[in-house]
């Protein structure tokens, strides 16, 4: 069974993809991918160089095989989506983490992982706040247009992070059936995200 592919944009440090491997843990990890850029100055170039060789030494720590490749930024989006593409061929099971690197990198990314999930490969996106304190799971999907239901649902989790879903059917005075079909629609389109034991209780992703 093939494993999970964790991609990269490499920055000037190593820490945010030394921390994120760790947070998530070495299980199902098939190779990590490494995308930075060769048209920068010297001392950025050194940097880099520093932060590669880092992250090398704990990938090898870990026994996580890895690749890297640098792109030419001064090219066009395209071109650039069109090297990272050829690199991720094959790949079927995606993480992206958008937490280094330039942001065009960052860009080209998201980019390509929407068009993979597109595709129908398995794929995830991450992103961090600035001190990583906080992961956010990013949507691949444009979302459709929320029904006047769904959109009740949601306005739901203003002040609450978490709901059981026949405190929905009750606030919202509809029965606990027609909440759970239509909370089960909401967490397979990716609005909700709900526990598989009872009491069911969902939180909100995005919408």
């Amino acid at each position: 069974m093939e494993g999970n592919t964790l991609v990269f944009g490499l920055g000037f440090t190593s820490e945010y993809i030394v921390r994120s491997i760790t947070e998530r843990g070495r299980d199902n990890i098939d190779e990590v991918v490494l995308i930075g850029v060769f048209n920068i100055d010297d001392f950025r170039r050194k940097q880099a160089d520093n932060a590669l060789n880092d992250v090398k030494k704990f990938l090898d720590i870990i026994n996580v095989k890895y690749k890297w490749k640098y792109v030419d930024v001064n090219k066009d989006f395209a071109e650039i989506l069109y090297e990272v593409a050829n690199e991720l061929s094959g790949k079927n099971n995606l993480e992206f983490y958008l937490i280094g690197g330039m942001r065009i990198i960052n860009f080209v990314l998201y980019y390509y992982a929407m068009l993979a999930k597109r595709f129908g490969l398995n794929v995830r996106v991450f992103n961090y706040t600035e001190d990583m304190s906080k992961k956010y799971e990013l949507p691949v999907e444009i979302p459709r247009r929320l029904t006047d239901s769904e959109a009740e649902i949601l306005k739901l989790f203003k002040f609450e992070n978490s709901i059981e879903i026949s405190i929905m059917a009750d606030r919202l005075q509809k029965t606990l059936s027609t909440i759970s079909k239509q909370v089960s629609e909401m967490e397979e389109e990716g609005f909700l995200e709900c526990t598989k034991t009872r009491p069911k209780t969902c939180r909100k992703l995005f919408g």
